[in-house]
């Protein structure tokens, strides 16, 4: 019997004579793109089948749909494998035509496929594994004793300001009990395998290929670590206002002398997004009240309303409407009596012929329409690229393909858009309204991106072998408590393995796009706000019905991957770096108020590099939450979400921040 030692063993004599042969294959340019047009078309054949199955397998978790799940990848693997082989007949590298040699470049980096089909079994067994602790993972609800999902229900009582702490903190330690803890010693396979296997394609490990998505032109992490430096300082001031905030509400005793906020108090599972504290941090909490998502339901709207305002906004741009194939096969809601995974995603099914989708379970929200234009963007990404050979099917880079729907959701999310589709009668042209408004855009935007760069930051120490399974969690820790600013409300030991209880760690995905989108967003916004002709502070422009912008995002759009991004990000922006500056003027009204906000408070603008000691957690951990706080009023058609805009009369700008608690899309 082979052990996973044994598979381990790279078959460096294969990487080295692959390696030698590409030199002497022919240059014929002529054979080279008759091979490549047969190969490209049956690739979009194989993805197909893929993409099916895993589909079929997102929208009804059962055994068979793994399985037939499984053997859909190993065949796509398999395949790439016989072409790469295929490929070594040109000496590709050599081509004139750079073209050419782009598109035989990235068919020939086929990443862990390379490897044996034994290890493409096991890799694939264990991923499914990590998977499916993270998709059927249930907690006990400490107010009632059911046994309920992360989606609807710990997502809603994490948001519910009725909800006490002491509840949200056991829904924390639950949640993480029921899902990262069980997998650790899957992950830590995972890791060994994922690394053998693309050091067979020439990488020393996976986050050196993940990194070469990015084809960086310097070191890359050191480029991702100074657009961090740049913007940290404009973190710092909103993490020591909302600090001012929150300490008296819920008392200091909660809070550490470390000064970092408590993870469970800020409305998300992963203090991710700080939206859902909007009504005890606002700056200016007596403007004028209305109630959005109150509006939406008065006014009939259901799941389809929110997708058809999305594409008619990406229409007035001139960018065309959803296929008749995205309204007959999209779920856009909770499937009856099956498990299903409901975290949004959009889906390329590379039919040529208007396959697209998105998967989402919908509620009637303000958060869920700016979700919707999300989701809807990957979609226009897809559509506009369809007629590119299928290595170029991508974004520019994959930060590109995450901030196109947000740059769309700035413009959506605009007191004067939302007043062009009906949700709001007039806006108010003050200080306060737009600060407001910042400030609640900014407990979306900005929170975030910390935690965009360091759930990355920590695979990658993972994958080189700088942090050892043994430390998994406290190296995940300090860099919570070190970047983020955010300390556990429990003590944490190697027992736990924390990182494991956000979706994109089990499920295998890279995540420092996000943290590149929330720069590139901004760029791309200014830049087609620009080109629209706006006039007056960035924070007011929308570019709706906009040709100039349209065609100026289409171009880009179009292009997918076949260019560098950096060309890409030129053509647009003028620039070819992925830069904060745009996302500072943005806020720059904002910034000059919390900067005068934190001179009148005590809380300091820094916090402890360091998690708080054991002694503070032992002196002033709180035993488990054992009463039932009063039942919670639901808002009919939220498919079980608690009321989110509708637990009280928000202010208008504190309902534009709840547009911008994109809660299922990160």
């Amino acid at each position: 019997m082979r052990t996973l030692s044994n598979l381990l063993a790279v078959p460096l004599l294969l990487v080295l004579l692959l390696g030698c042969c590409h030199a002497s294959g022919s240059t014929n340019e002529t054979a080279a793109r008759q091979w490549f047009e047969q190969f490209n078309s049956d690739l979009a054949v194989q993805r197909n089948l893929a993409v099916e199955a895993g589909w079929n397998y997102a929208v009804n978790i059962t055994d068979e749909n793994s399985r037939k799940r499984v053997e859909a990848e190993l065949k796509l693997t398999e395949f790439l494998k016989l072409k790469r082989t295929e490929m070594q007949q040109f000496a590709w590298r050599n081509f004139t035509d750079k073209n050419l040699t782009r598109l035989f470049s990235k068919s020939d980096d086929i990443g862990t496929s390379v490897a044996n089909a034994t290890m493409q079994e096991l890799y694939s067994s264990v991923k499914t594994r990590l998977a499916t602790f993270y998709n059927t993972a249930k907690v006990k609800d400490p107010r009632s004793g059911e046994m309920v999902p992360l989606e609807p229900n710990i997502v809603a009582a994490m948001a519910d300001p009725d909800v006490s702490q002491l509840v949200k903190r056991d829904f924390w330690v639950g949640w993480r009990d029921e899902s990262g803890k069980k997998m650790k010693n899957d992950y830590e396979e995972f890791v060994q395998l994922g690394n053998a296997m693309i050091r067979e394609a020439g990488y020393a490990n996976l986050a050196e290929y993940w990194q070469s998505w990015y084809e960086p032109t310097s070191d890359f992490e050191q480029t991702m670590e100074k657009l961090w430096t740049e913007f940290k300082p404009y973190y710092s001031l909103l993490h020591a206002y909302v600090r001012s905030k929150l300490r008296p509400h819920f008392g200091s005793e909660i809070f550490p002398l470390t000064n970092h906020l408590p993870a469970h108090i800020l409305g998300n599972m992963w203090a991710q997004s700080w939206a859902n504290v909007d009504h005890l941090t606002m700056p200016y909490p007596e403007s004028w009240t209305v109630d959005i998502t109150k509006e939406m339901l008065r006014k009939g709207w259901n799941s389809t309303t929110m997708f058809r305002v999305s594409e008619e906004f990406f229409a007035s741009l001139g960018l065309g409407n959803m296929t008749d194939k995205f309204w007959a096969k999209t779920v856009m809601d909770r499937l009856p009596n099956v498990e299903m995974n409901c975290h949004a995603s959009a889906w390329d099914f590379y039919t040529n012929e208007g396959d697209f989708r998105v998967k989402q379970c919908t509620s009637v929200t303000l958060p869920y329409l700016a979700t919707t234009h999300h989701e809807m963007g990957h979609i226009q990404y897809f559509m506009q690229y369809e007629k590119q050979p299928v290595p170029f099917r991508d974004g520019a880079n994959p930060g590109f393909h995450e901030a196109v729907g947000d740059t769309i959701e700035l413009a959506v999310m605009t007191p004067e858009h939302l007043v062009k589709i009906g949700l709001l009668n007039s806006t108010i042209d003050s200080n306060e309204y737009y600060v407001n408004y910042m400030f609640l855009m900014a407990l979306k935007k900005l929170a975030f991106i910390p935690f965009g760069y360091l759930i990355d930051k920590w695979r990658w120490s993972v994958f080189k072998g700088e942090v050892t399974p043994q430390q998994y969690n406290s190296a995940w820790w300090k860099l919570r408590c070190d970047l983020q600013g955010i300390s556990s409300p429990v003590p944490r030991s190697e027992d736990d393995f924390d990182p494991g209880a956000k979706y994109h760690v089990p499920g295998n995905t890279p995540y420092i796009r996000y943290f590149v989108s929330h720069f590139l967003q901004f760029q791309f916004y200014e830049a087609l706000c620009n080109k629209s002709g706006h006039t007056g502070p960035l924070y007011k422009c929308d570019f709706y019905q906009s040709k100039e912008a349209g065609d100026a995002l289409k171009k880009m759009l179009s292009a997918g991957s076949s260019k560098h991004w950096e060309d890409t990000l030129e053509e647009l922006t003028g620039t070819r770096e992925v830069s904060a500056a745009p996302l500072i003027r943005y806020f720059g009204p904002l910034f000059d108020f919390l900067t005068e906000a934190n001179k009148n408070s005590s809380e300091p603008l820094t916090w402890s590099s360091e998690c708080p000691g054991d002694d503070w957690y032992t002196s002033t951990t709180a035993p488990p939450s054992t009463t039932a706080p009063p039942p919670q009023t639901t808002t009919s058609g939220s498919s079980g979400r608690l009321a989110g805009a509708t637990w009280l009369q928000l202010s208008m700008a504190a309902l534009l921040g709840a547009l911008l608690s994109t809660l299922l899309t990160r």
